[in-house]
């Protein structure tokens, strides 16, 4: 029977390693998004740096947009209710899903987008555009939890009458008495992504 010997094992680890590294060189390590890519073309913010799902070799997997570190636009959305997120210290450390182009959106008009989020779920987003500033809310309802829909500068909840202001996601008419959940926007060029 042969004998165990640790410095040979080293140096077999040692070539192996740097045959995988010659082989597949340290950027195929580089950290991907953590995010789930679940649908091709879905698009992402990671640290900065936006991303693209695309298929490759059958498999759907995170491709780097040039450019990677785009300029970024941040803001909390209005909400009268304080539960705007504060703003990230620096774009480089911005996370976020895409919901839109600022160009499908009308000054002035609320409008309702079915988005994925980083987990790869279909999220629905209330969309608000004034001034060039999106604001953003959950279309959820505070009062009972149905799905408001879009009404011009309102959001109306179908199924007991409560109406939102559509910028701030404040309450215009109850039986709701607390605000929508407001979204931090990140504005990357011409396109909207919810921040985390």
């Amino acid at each position: 029977m042969a004998k165990f010997n640790p410095a040979r094992r080293s140096v077999l680890i040692g070539s192996g390693t740097a045959l995988l590294l010659a082989k597949f060189p340290v950027a195929a390590f580089a950290q991907s998004p953590t995010a789930v890519c679940s649908r091709v073309g879905q698009k992402i913010i990671s640290k900065g740096k936006n991303y693209i799902c695309v298929k490759s070799n059958g498999k759907l997997q995170w491709q780097a947009l040039v450019p990677a570190k785009p300029p970024i636009s941040l803001h909390p959305s209005k909400s009268s209710g304080g539960t705007a997120p504060a703003p990230a210290t620096s774009p480089s450390k911005v996370n976020g899903y895409f919901v839109a182009n600022i160009s499908e959106l009308s000054e002035g008009v609320s409008k309702i987008v079915v988005a994925k989020n980083m987990q790869g779920q279909s999220v629905s987003i209330a969309l608000y555009l004034s001034g060039k500033v999106v604001t953003a809310h959950s279309t959820v309802c505070t009062h009972m939890g149905c799905a408001v829909g879009a009404a011009g500068k309102q959001l109306d909840c179908p199924c007991h009458g409560s109406v939102f202001d559509a910028q701030t996601g404040a309450v215009v008419n109850g039986p709701a008495q607390s605000p929508l959940q407001s979204y931090q926007v990140a504005q990357v060029n011409n396109e909207i992504y919810i921040t985390n």
